[in-house]
């Protein structure tokens, strides 16, 4: 028997004006809409909301953002997106997001983490066009199974994309895909994960990007035994990932790295951290 889908989508535009970025254009509708606190700085700031309560199968996002020349945008979330327990017939939900950045501009892409189900589906994409001058910072965490619920995360089918072009060229490509039955026992293993629940990328693409290489490191050797991570830059591009045993460590962590990677910024105001 078919199920209820939830569609959603969003299209927003930022755009400088009197020294200031304000929307230009925005579009939501479904179950996709955005809110914008009130801050006191120049940078826009756009929360995300998925009034359906999370994503089951068969469940359509789609996104599309737009940063104009010198623009400064900052996308997070007002929670953790939950990601349900589906029948194994069932169509995945999918999430696709393109993202166009002008010279000049900039986007933060902070979301909470990602709650998969025992028995999730899920297809998610980002896609980023970005000038030479633009600068893009991304944070994704993968928080696999309910630990504190007692639930082991034995079946999966997630499809995961990043793909980043700097002035039409190709900057970074990062596919993960986890699909197929016995996963609890698949990520015991101490090559794969060591017991790990919690997945963690963040990904800053920028001219100055070694320039916080050194700073990232040193707070990452604070960890301690429930985590590991590890950072790495080439090529105006720095990526940080990692693997925890519980999401706390990871939110803690990062309440200490997004400012650093922000000039100083206060966290996004969704994040309780």
């Amino acid at each position: 028997m078919p199920l209820q889908r939830a569609e959603g989508t969003f299209t927003l535009s930022a755009r400088v004006r009197e020294g200031q970025t304000r929307r230009d254009v925005l579009r939501q509708g479904g179950c996709s809409r955005l809110l914008f606190p009130r801050r006191d700085e120049t940078q826009l700031e756009a929360v995300m909301v998925n009034i359906s309560g999370g994503l089951a199968a068969g469940d359509q996002l789609r996104h599309e953002v737009r940063c104009e020349e010198r623009a400064e945008l900052l996308i997070s979330s007002q929670g953790h997106e939950r990601v349900y327990r589906a029948r194994s017939e069932d169509p995945p939900a999918v999430i696709q997001t393109i993202c166009h950045l002008a010279p000049h501009s900039r986007l933060e892409w902070l979301p909470h983490g990602t709650i998969f189900f025992n028995g999730a589906r899920l297809e998610r994409s980002m896609t980023v066009e970005m000038a030479g001058t633009a600068s893009f910072l991304f944070y994704e965490s993968r928080i696999l199974g309910r630990r504190g619920s007692g639930e082991q995360l034995q079946r999966l089918h997630v499809r995961d994309r990043l793909s980043i072009r700097r002035d039409g060229h190709p900057a970074l490509e990062d596919s993960t895909i986890m699909t197929g039955d016995g996963l609890h026992e698949y990520l015991q293993q101490a090559p794969i994960a060591d017991g790990a629940c919690v997945e963690t990328m963040l990904v800053l693409v920028d001219r100055e990007a070694e320039s916080y290489l050194p700073r990232l490191r040193s707070l990452l050797e604070d960890t301690g035994p429930e985590a590991s991570f590890a950072a790495s830059c080439w090529d105006g591009k720095l990526v940080m990932r990692g693997l925890a045993r519980n999401n706390w460590v990871v939110e803690s962590l990062m309440s200490k790295i997004v400012p650093c990677l922000r000039s100083g910024r206060r966290l996004p105001t969704g994040w309780r951290i």
